[in-house]
């Protein structure tokens, strides 16, 4: 069996290596050849498409190319996860719109649509969620990873002053949960199933990102936070993910974040579980 792992070739990083050297090295174990393909590496014209290439049986895709993704799709490949729910999960103003009415998620506004040279001229949508939301409040980019585009602003002058530096960038505004200030739990869901889970707290920012100095220990998920979990893998119609579970009043789940390509090595590093394992087990059996 033939794979293509799929990777963003900007991405040079020890980080990011570790993961395909993972996913490769459980591949070789289950008897799939995987190999590692960047989007430059499968360049081609939108006309002539792949048919320069042998194609592979499927594509595990880790990037956030939905352009590559949907025509990799167009081209009768089986993507894990699929081109639709990379995009629902890359954009986080989109993923918010999916899991509405799925799973508990922190009150959300979507700032409205504005363009390059233009900005954020006219601040009063910035009013109207405070008026709903409160102050602090968390800002977030549509795209971002590992917290960074991530914000607290504690009062309408640190709102006014983030947001006009954002350009033309595409943003949301959500509810501070503050019963899960600095702690969350990542809940790693492979085909419906929560095969890892680990607790992460941050003493010192509200983010619990292990990137951004926060600190994890392995977890035993309550089942609560498992059925919402999983509700929110299959909103987003994805085969395998990582989900950022928040403690919200007398404990219960929020979804935070859904990231269709986790960084898993951390969670390996906490748990002693390989996700990549776990993944091309379930994507064999997909395609018996």
């Amino acid at each position: 069996m033939k794979c293509w792992l799929v990777v963003n070739g900007f991405l040079n990083s020890k980080k990011f290596e570790e993961i395909y050297g993972f996913l490769c090295r459980s591949g070789k174990k289950l008897g799939i050849d995987v190999e590692v393909k960047t989007g430059a590496d499968i360049f081609c014209g939108v006309n002539e498409g792949f048919s320069a290439f042998s194609l592979p049986d499927f594509v595990l895709f880790w990037d956030k190319d939905a352009y590559t993704a949907k025509r990799l799709e167009e081209a009768g490949l089986r993507l894990f996860n699929s081109a639709a729910s990379v995009e629902l999960c890359d954009n986080k103003c989109l993923t918010a719109m999916a899991l509405r009415g799925k799973v508990k998620t922190p009150e959300t506004f979507i700032a409205p649509k504005t363009f390059e040279g233009v900005g954020f001229s006219n601040l009063t949508f910035l009013d109207k969620a405070a008026e709903k939301l409160g102050y602090p409040m968390v800002v977030k980019e549509a795209y971002g990873s590992f917290g960074k585009q991530v914000y607290l602003v504690r009062n309408r002058a640190e709102a006014e002053t983030l947001v006009k530096s954002f350009g033309a960038k595409d943003f949301l505004m959500q509810k501070f949960v503050e019963t899960s200030c600095g702690r969350d739990v990542r809940i790693n869901v492979v085909g419906e199933k929560v095969v890892s889970a680990m607790y992460r707290h941050n003493e010192n920012d509200f983010r619990s990102n292990v990137t951004n100095g926060g600190k994890a220990e392995n977890y035993l998920p309550t089942e609560e936070q498992k059925t919402a979990a999983i509700a929110a893998a299959k909103a987003l119609g994805l085969d395998f993910c990582g989900v950022d579970v928040l403690f919200g009043e007398g404990g219960e789940p929020v979804i935070a974040e859904v990231n269709s390509n986790p960084h898993f090595k951390s969670t390996f590093d906490c748990t002693g579980i390989d996700m990549s394992e776990q993944i091309l087990s379930y994507v064999k059996e997909q395609l018996k």
